[in-house]
């Protein structure tokens, strides 16, 4: 008896499990590999749009029905029932019923004698030649041997967004778990953009958000750069990527004891100033030291009174033997005229609110010992005050 579709359907898939402790199946598909969650009629639709079921040599072929001794194909590998004097009468027929493939028995048996085809071997498939009689001196011809062809491998769909894959807590947040029968093992999860409702499957829920419209455009909108004032053009590369931000981590403190400034004159940029440094000390996450006497600051200073600051010196650590590390910094002193006026006046900026005016720069370090080349590359943005004499700033390391 031939096989009914619902077998052609299992005998097309292997069944296994993906992890020991996964209570669902899942299958592979004999022709073109795919793996998917166990599911019959899925797999039955799967089938029918399999492109390696429509090129495979090896695909299930109808069985060719059997010669009865009266010469007539019997029905579904039945014995058919000699003719002529010896025949006996046979019981009633039965009952039939309708299918694209002619009348059914109710017992599945069809009476006439075409090879019942089941739509996995109906899929795009040439018409099957109608056996003729046996040729040859030995009575059967030798099957020709049909021309392998590779099977075709399905073309994987790639992602049409630079987005990075999201994490594992964006996947499960953007699906919504349920089960569509009381009795289903598995469950069944419904994306919260597109409301497309799927099985249970990680990976393939990661897949589905980097296609999904909705939630891509969602993710462009939450990048930073998609909101400001004036974006890149929609579809550009630079639209979609999640770049990662700067964190900022409080470093070190500095303090440095300065000279009397020296003004050099007008410059084409503006007042120049030479300052240079008695010395001061420097404490932090990574060591402790002391501001070496010798360093400089040459300033310039603007007609309201905001200045420009190029400074650079030397630490000493506080081990032993000490490490030396050159320290360089620039930045600016902004804020209001009258407060910048008063700051650089030694003997009114104690009494000036640092958050009245910016004292901002930025610091790179370099050092030959081995003990602190990681400074060597990395950078810090620091944040200070004037004393009198005196400038403090904390440094915080761009992480």
């Amino acid at each position: 008896m031939g096989r009914t579709v619902d077998q052609e359907v299992h005998a097309a898939f292997v069944e296994f499990r993906a992890k020991e402790d996964d209570k669902c199946l899942s299958v592979q598909c004999i022709y073109c590999q795919q793996i998917r969650a166990k599911n019959t009629s899925r797999q039955k639709q799967h089938l029918l749009e399999c492109p390696g079921l429509r090129g495979h040599p090896n695909a299930p072929q109808p069985n060719q029905p059997s010669q009865a001794p009266n010469g007539i194909p019997s029905s579904n590998g039945y014995p058919g029932t000699p003719s002529g004097p010896t025949a006996t009468p046979g019981p009633g027929g039965p009952a039939t019923m309708p299918t694209p493939n002619g009348n059914l028995m109710s017992n599945g048996v069809n009476p006439h004698a075409t090879p019942l085809q089941t739509p996995l071997q109906n899929l795009n498939r040439p018409p099957m030649a109608t056996p003729g009689p046996p040729t040859g001196p030995s009575g059967s011809a030798p099957p020709s041997a049909a021309p392998s062809r590779p099977t075709p491998k399905p073309k994987s769909k790639s992602a049409n967004s630079n987005l990075p894959a999201p994490p594992l807590d964006d996947v499960h947040a953007a699906f919504v778990e349920f089960r569509a029968k009381e009795e289903d093992k598995c469950l069944s999860v419904q994306c919260i953009y597109c409301q497309q409702v799927r099985a249970k499957n990680t990976s393939r829920q990661r897949q589905h958000l980097l296609e999904c419209p909705t939630y891509l455009s969602v993710m462009k909108d939450s990048i930073p750069a998609n909101n400001l004032l004036h974006t890149f053009p929609e579809g550009d590369v630079a639209r979609s990527l999640q770049i990662p931000a700067p964190t900022l981590e409080l470093d070190f403190r500095m303090s440095i004891k300065m000279n009397p400034k020296v003004t050099v004159g007008q410059s084409i940029w503006g007042g120049r100033e030479w300052v240079s440094f008695l010395g001061g000390q420097w404490a932090g996450r990574w060591g402790k030291g002391i501001v070496l006497p010798g360093g400089q600051d040459t300033q310039i200073v603007t007609k309201d009174y905001t200045t420009n600051l190029r400074a650079s010196y030397m630490l000493q650590t506080a081990d032993e033997p000490p490490a030396y590390v050159i320290v360089r910094a620039q930045g600016w002193l902004t804020g209001a005229k009258d407060v910048l006026e008063k700051v650089n006046d030694t003997t009114m900026a104690d009494g000036i609110n640092p958050s009245s005016y910016k004292y901002r720069i930025n610091l790179s370090m370099e050092t030959g010992d081995e003990r602190y080349t990681f400074l060597n590359t990395l950078m810090w943005v620091g944040s200070g005050c004037r004393r009198g004499q005196e400038v403090i700033f904390d440094a915080f390391r761009i992480n």
